[in-house]
């Protein structure tokens, strides 16, 4: 059996709110259940009291005691009432807080580990919470196994992004779109849809076949790709960090990652009227295709898709 590294069950207060249940339920019930026996010299009530507290301290242990998590050196266990998942640290691709519970996915599989939740409240006020506090402790094993990408020289690292971490992505996006396209979408007649831009962070940082990264120079972001293992999803570098191969390294990564998945070619979608971006696309080996389609904020210019051959891939014959 695998070491334990870190175990985690309920939290405390509801560890204790069970503990309590479970002491009511299988001390006060039979006690009462005993003295109704003596008054009435009936076993009818007694005897359903008794069962009611063996099945109340089976269901407080089942659902409240049970239920864990742990880390160990070859992955993470998630143990919940009725079912066992595992999960090695080479296929996770997921460690997500979950209202239902922790979430912890691979391409193949994905479970939610009850003993870790994180509150509707707290997931609409963005707060940062025990779920938020363990995800990230899972995440840090998670780099030991899977470590960053860095270059000591430069200073650049690049990391998987964290779950909570969408505004910092939507700040991101916004410098590097307002600077890139702002022929496209004029601020001051379509201001840019923050609120809507971070939900579509949150989802994809929530998508377990969605795997996103932060470029850091000097632990300060400068840009981000985030891609599935067929297409590049979103792409963006800082407008004070462009023109220093920055988005070339991110594009490359990803890239790379979609052709290591053994997809034949990869592709993406660029604004039609991004000309920079095209020029970018096509000097990296893209080619565009007929593929149209509008974009999702108003006004909904039209976008192209981009495509990418795998060099490894092996040609048809004609």
């Amino acid at each position: 059996m695998a070491e334990a590294r870190r175990s985690w069950r309920a939290a405390p207060g509801t560890l204790l709110a069970v503990a309590l249940f479970a002491s009511v339920a299988g001390v006060a019930v039979p006690v009462l259940a005993y003295l109704i026996y003596r008054r009435q010299e009936s076993a009818w009530i007694p005897a359903g009291l008794a069962l009611l507290a063996v099945l109340a301290v089976l269901y407080a242990w089942r659902f409240g005691l049970h239920p864990r998590l742990r880390a160990t050196s070859r992955g993470v266990v998630i143990v919940n009432p009725f079912s066992r998942h595992t999960f090695t640290w080479e296929d996770i691709t997921l460690i997500a807080p979950g209202e239902n519970g922790l979430l912890v996915g691979s391409e193949d599989d994905a479970a939610e580990a009850w003993c870790v939740q994180k509150s509707n409240y707290a997931v609409r006020r963005g707060r940062f919470t025990r779920a938020d506090r363990v995800a990230h402790e899972l995440l840090d094993i998670l780099d030991q196994h899977d470590p960053p990408l860095e270059d000591e020289e430069t200073g650049l690292r690049m990391s998987r992004a964290r779950p909570d971490e969408s505004r910092l992505l939507t700040r991101l996006e916004r410098a590097a779109s307002e600077h890139a396209l702002r022929h496209i979408f004029p601020p001051d007649e379509f201001p840019y849809p923050v609120a809507a831009i971070d939900q579509q962070w949150h989802r994809l940082l929530h998508d377990r076949s969605t795997r996103v990264y932060v470029l850091e120079l000097e632990e300060a972001p400068v840009g981000f790709v985030a891609f599935n293992s067929s297409t590049v999803l979103r792409l963006g570098v800082l407008p004070q960090h462009t023109r220093r191969g920055y988005g070339s390294a991110l594009l490359e990564f990803a890239s790379q990652e979609i052709f290591d998945s053994g997809a034949s070619a990869a592709s993406l979608w660029v604004l039609t009227d991004n000309v920079a971006a095209h020029h970018f696309y096509r000097d990296h080996g893209w080619t565009p295709t007929d593929d149209r389609r509008p974009s999702t904020h108003p006004p909904f210019p039209e976008e192209t898709r981009l495509t990418r051959r795998n060099p490894a891939a092996p040609r048809r014959s004609r």
